[in-house]
């Protein structure tokens, strides 16, 4: 269901006298609606693709890339913010940054699979009769004939688990370089952050 313009967080702010910034994914496929902004970010592309045919496993998709962070929509979106940061403001403001990742396709630069070499990762315990006491629409939702059983047959579920784990580090290391930025700004002792 679509949120009312008025029902949003940036608007309540914007609404009550705040500068109100934003550049990511803030909406899950809902778009930037822009017009709830003063300044939304936009133009600052998308992901690189990984190379080759080998990109996952039926719909679980997941490939190093041979590319730099700043390639990166993510780390765009974070830069974008942290310019943000630097301006000089009249009145209180509001910044939204969201990060894509680590939703999928999980690629992402190399340097954050080799972090996660397949030979160290410990694949959870899975019970035959793991999804027996959830009710069908559990059942359906988990896809148990789906993607789990194709990862499964493929013998790439370490090779997925290590895509995961590359993922959530690029996004760690995305808020990191924003925290850090606001630690060195003039506004590190009066911000207040949400993280979710």
């Amino acid at each position: 269901p679509h949120v009312a313009p008025e029902l949003t967080l940036n608007s309540y702010f914007r609404t009550n006298g705040y500068y109100v910034a934003g550049a990511g994914k803030i909406y899950h496929g809902g778009g930037g609606r822009r017009s709830e902004w003063d300044d939304y970010a936009g133009g600052v592309g998308g992901d690189p693709r990984p190379s080759g045919a080998n990109t996952g496993v039926g719909g679980i998709k997941f490939a190093p890339l041979d590319s730099r962070d700043e390639d990166m929509l993510d780390y765009k979106s974070v830069s974008w913010i942290i310019d943000q940061l630097g301006r000089k403001h009249d009145k209180p403001w509001f910044l939204a940054c969201g990060l894509h990742k680590p939703h999928m396709p999980w690629n992402v630069p190399r340097k954050y699979y080799d972090l996660y070499p397949p030979e160290t990762i410990e694949l959870p315990p899975v019970l035959e009769t793991d999804l027996d006491d959830l009710p069908p629409e559990g059942v359906r939702m988990a896809k148990a004939m789906g993607d789990h059983e194709a990862i499964l047959k493929s013998g790439r579920w370490k090779e997925a688990v290590q895509g995961y784990l590359a993922a959530i580090t690029f996004a760690d290391a995305q808020v990191g370089r924003l925290l850090d930025a606001l630690d060195k700004s003039p506004h590190a002792t009066n911000t207040i952050v949400c993280f979710w």
